[in-house]
């Protein structure tokens, strides 16, 4: 319990009792701005909570009010980056209340007691909650375009001489992650993952063995593509969740056909339209996206705290 402004605001640390009134809310939550598909939020929120390194009970606070769940936060810890990065969820009517602010600063807080340098929050660009991280210290840091492929044909796979694609097969975690880390090395807000991440992540709900693609050549991987699902507006949603190209085979024509099997996949298992994300200063990748038919249709705001500088709101 803390105050706040001389108001008493119920914050508290999540325990596995309290998993199924929290899985209740993401599905309220979640399924209301994506058309339904609650049965799919409810089974992908529990696994990111399952992810290794993640420690719900200390890394996830839930806000009460009237004795019933009414938003939650999760922390995910990117220490070697020097970062946290946050998901912050309320009802409605709680949107940049004072529970919302109590739940934030929590938030940072906790970061603080990582030994995080930054905190990274993620946002549409026309959600309300910007004033409130303004507010709160917090500034824009980096903007993402968010596009859509919803044409009719998709562009020949052509790969180039002596190149294949093969899908992900049991025991390619540790070739997967080392091909991730090279390929994103140095890349805003890209935290190197472990083994023991890919091999779970590769495992969940949105994603299947089938829809992670290595480009080879010869017996190397050149690059690959690791897509998902994910439910948007009553509809499925394709994603392509990353594309990497290791430095090796940079500027070699390479991203375009790994781009598009990835995207072949996706079609092949009837999705509605394909999304993806991308920084907006990423001129190359934007201009990939852009000659297959990608079209921007909104920006995503990051916007960072520095821990180090002081608590929010002082």
């Amino acid at each position: 319990m803390c105050c706040l402004g001389g108001v008493l605001v119920p914050v508290r640390n999540f325990t596995w009792d309290t998993l199924p009134v929290l899985l209740d809310l993401v599905e309220k939550t979640k399924s209301g701005s994506s058309g339904g598909q609650g049965p799919w939020w409810r089974q992908t929120f529990r696994e990111v909570l399952g992810q290794p390194g993640l420690d719900p009970e200390a890394n996830c606070l839930l806000l009460e009010e009237g004795g019933e769940l009414q938003g939650f936060c999760l922390i995910f810890p990117e220490l070697p980056v020097g970062r946290t990065v946050l998901e912050l969820e309320t009802v409605p009517r709680l949107a940049s209340s004072l529970s919302e602010r109590e739940v934030l600063r929590r938030a940072v807080g906790r970061a603080w007691e990582l030994g995080a340098r930054v905190v990274h929050l993620c946002l549409p660009q026309s959600s309300p909650r910007r004033e409130l991280l303004e507010q709160e210290g917090f500034s824009l840091v980096c903007v993402y375009w968010e596009m859509v492929w919803r044409q009719e044909q998709l562009p020949p796979v052509l790969l180039p001489h002596g190149f294949s694609v093969r899908p992900f097969r049991s025991g390619d975690a540790p070739t997967l992650t080392a091909v991730q880390n090279a390929a994103f090395a140095g890349s805003w807000g890209f935290c190197p993952n472990t083994v023991e991440q890919i091999e779970y992540r590769s495992a969940m709900t949105n994603t299947s063995p089938r829809g992670i693609l290595f480009l080879c050549h010869g017996e190397r991987v050149a690059g690959y593509c690791w897509t998902s699902v994910a439910p948007v507006g009553g509809q499925t949603r394709g994603l392509i969740s990353m594309v990497g190209v290791v430095p090796d085979y940079r500027r070699r024509g390479v991203g375009r056909p790994v781009l598009l099997a990835g995207m072949e996949y996706l079609r092949s298992i009837g999705v509605d339209d394909i999304g993806l994300n991308v920084d907006r200063d990423n001129t190359p990748a934007i201009g990939l996206y852009t000659s297959v038919g990608f079209q921007k249709v909104r920006e995503l705001h990051w916007f960072e705290f520095n821990v180090r500088a002081g608590a929010p709101g002082r």
